[in-house]
């Protein structure tokens, strides 16, 4: 294999020997590291379905820790490993952690897309050929990698994780494959899904824009089921704002649902509203067109460049109001008739 880059990534000459020595058929085995929530889970699929293409005779082993393991696609490697953060609310320890480190095993390839001091920790212990990760400060290249990449928040991330692919000679992808099949919606009615939370409260946008929002939704789109969808947590509850919209007849409530429930659901739904969320990051996966509500992370990170999906947000980062989101969903030009 070549690396193919001139100054958009850094490589030691060790790696440049070593790429040049193996060829994308005589890889045996890889492990990929991601120690990430659901989202990030969903944003790594198009890089396994690439890889399993690109390396065809490659064993993948994904590498998680098990307070993250909700939505890790099992469905697209040969083996998930797992280390125990913590036990029962308790951390665990050093030793317990080294044990479940080396079960990790030996493998030709790495692809380290945590960047984390545990990643680091099972790149410097494991003797893989290669080692490749996409740390944000440079120096952590020469500690624990042989090929790093550039990372950007002004880059989607699904494609910063393909870059670690196309380094290596993978053709460049032009659509992307998240190992979903397309759904078709079984009602009789299009419905639209909102989501009012997200992991961290400061991320939520507030509840009474949702509340407008939704007034405004149900008046415009009369012939449409307008879903608000729970969280699994207590504080994702959305009975009061269920209150406030008692009077529209076409709003109901949906619970949460089990992940095996939740990517039809998503992936039947004419249009998801939320926020900088898990439940955006699988819509999108199952080609689902989104509306991304975003005045504190950066849209760009996690925007597709696809007008299928938008994200909203003012230029200073405050908080976008109700009327500018409601006005870009017309804008958007979705059918929901």
């Amino acid at each position: 294999m070549k690396l193919w880059y001139e100054k958009g990534a850094w490589a030691s000459k060790k790696a440049k020997n070593i790429a040049s020595s193996i060829s994308p058929e005589s890889v045996q085995s890889i492990a990929v590291i991601r120690h990430a929530a659901i989202g990030d889970m969903m944003v790594l699929r198009p890089f396994l379905v690439q890889a399993r293409t690109f390396f065809p005779n490659a064993k993948i082993t994904l590498s998680i820790i098990n307070t993250y393991s909700y939505g890790a696609p099992s469905d697209l490697v040969d083996r998930v490993h797992s280390i125990d953060k913590k036990i029962n609310g308790k951390k665990t320890t050093y030793a317990v952690r080294l044990k479940q480190i080396r079960e990790l095993g030996e493998h030709d390839l790495i692809f380290d897309m945590a960047n984390t001091g545990l990643s680091g920790i099972i790149c410097l212990l494991n003797r893989a050929k290669l080692k490749i990760g996409f740390p944000y400060r440079t120096f952590k290249n020469y500690l624990f990698y042989d090929i790093g990449l550039l990372r950007s928040d002004l880059v989607p991330e699904v494609e910063t994780l393909l870059h670690m692919l196309y380094i290596l000679g993978a053709p460049k992808l032009t659509t992307l494959n998240y190992g979903y099949p397309t759904y078709t919606t079984k009602r009789n009615r299009a419905y639209i899904v909102y989501f009012t939370s997200a992991s961290i409260g400061w991320k939520c946008w507030p509840k009474e824009h949702f509340v407008e929002l939704i007034k405004n939704m149900a008046l415009q789109y009369p012939h449409i089921d307008h879903v608000v969808l729970e969280g699994i947590n207590p504080y994702e509850n959305v009975d009061d704002l269920m209150l406030q919209l008692s009077s529209c007849t076409n709003v109901t409530k949906r619970e949460a649902l089990a992940l095996d429930h939740i990517i039809p659901f998503l992936g039947e739904a004419a249009l998801v509203v939320c926020g900088d969320t898990g439940i955006r990051n699988m819509a999108i996966a199952v080609d689902t067109t989104t509306i991304g509500i975003f005045f504190f992370t950066v849209p760009y990170r996690y925007l597709p460049i696809n007008t299928k999906h938008q994200a909203i947000f003012n230029s200073d980062g405050s908080v976008p109001n109700y009327e500018l989101v409601f006005s870009e969903i017309q804008l958007c030009g979705i059918s929901c008739e």
